[in-house]
């Protein structure tokens, strides 16, 4: 699968996950932003709708904030990272 493919891949289920666990895209931000993200709230909110691509690194950060925010809330299937990152549980 090439990075585009992959980056789309992502992006989806990233935002599957945030439904899944009723994170809204506001708090998903506040949450990114404290932990470095370094992209604003509407650029999330973008990628996160598909309409814009990010970087490998500002992708992880936001799955990272999500499967933060997800472990919080439920114990179920969080967001992917990119190939060669692998997500550690917390238990």
């Amino acid at each position: 699968m090439d990075e585009t493919n992959t980056g789309q891949e992502q992006y989806a289920l990233t935002y599957d996950a945030m439904v899944r666990a009723n994170i809204s895209p506001g708090e998903l931000w506040i949450h990114y932003f404290s932990m470095g993200g370094g992209v604003d709230e509407y650029e999330v909110n973008a990628y996160l709708h598909g309409l814009i691509d990010l970087p490998e690194h500002e992708r992880d950060c936001i799955s990272q904030a999500v499967n933060e925010l997800f472990d919080d809330l439920c114990r179920q299937r969080g967001a992917p990272y990119s190939s060669g990152h692998n997500r550690r549980s917390s238990t």
